[in-house]
């Protein structure tokens, strides 16, 4: 399905419009494989976090690259058991680019619900990134 997705965006400029933050929610709802490490696991979870407070701001974007890109030495935060109700599978719902951007800014709102327990940690990160860029 991800797969699917990445090459609708590739294949069509309004799908892209939420591809980063589609692939951000997808990587916080399967940490075990896209946040292994600390760096990786913070920079999906702060990259959430820019798609939906930020705007999907592509400065910030760069600032957490470049923040993480250095020597940060982080502490990964316990991996939760629940990261929201709905899948990466909520996106098959439409074919329209316009309703799928809705829906992937959906389903990434619900899995950051999921992570309210980060959710200081993530903006601290971001202020901290942003303070280095």
């Amino acid at each position: 399905m991800w797969d699917e997705i990445s090459v609708l965006a590739y294949a069509h400029p309004t799908y892209a419009v939420t591809r980063d933050l589609a692939f951000d929610t997808y990587c916080m709802q399967h940490p075990e494989h896209y946040g292994r490490s600390a760096k990786s696991y913070a920079a999906h979870l702060m990259r959430l976090c820019c798609g939906l407070e930020y705007r999907a701001d592509p400065t910030v974007y760069t600032a957490i690259r470049r923040w993480l890109d250095g020597k940060v030495e982080l502490e990964k935060p316990t991996l939760l058991s629940e990261r929201g109700q709905r899948t990466v599978l909520s996106l098959r719902a439409t074919t329209d680019p316009i309703e799928h951007n809705r829906l992937a800014r959906e389903w990434a709102e619900d899995v950051w619900a999921a992570y309210h327990s980060q959710h200081a940690l993530a903006r601290q990160w971001l202020q901290t990134a942003l303070e280095h860029h």
